[in-house]
């Protein structure tokens, strides 16, 4: 399911994911910013990583594989019910498990 379109979202969310990740970094230069807003740099971290890895998973036509290998807990579980049990092998990982989707409490 490589399709153009996926491919160019993949792209899109990609790029956008870098911008914000750069927007962070420059945010985080000055000292005394960061020092008041870090919940809220934190918070554009992760929303960089959340796209790259929608990004990823578009690009790889939406395989199961690349959804068993998310790495950000709140998606992992997001994506969980998508991941068809006929694509399951014995030794993937398991989708879910204990603790907090992310330490933030800003995505559900």
């Amino acid at each position: 399911m490589h399709e153009p379109k996926f491919t160019a979202m993949a792209e899109v969310l990609g790029e956008l994911g870098s911008e914000i990740e750069a927007l962070g970094e420059v945010l985080c230069r000055d000292e005394d910013f960061a020092a008041r807003h870090m919940r809220e740099l934190q918070a554009i971290d992760l929303i960089a990583q959340k796209q790259r890895v929608l990004a990823t998973i578009l690009a790889a036509g939406f395989s199961a594989s690349e959804m068993r290998s998310i790495s950000l807990e709140a998606l992992r579980h997001r994506f969980a019910g998508f991941i068809e049990e006929t694509d399951a092998s014995s030794c993937e990982v398991k989708i879910s498990g204990p603790g907090q989707p992310d330490a933030l409490g800003l995505w559900d």
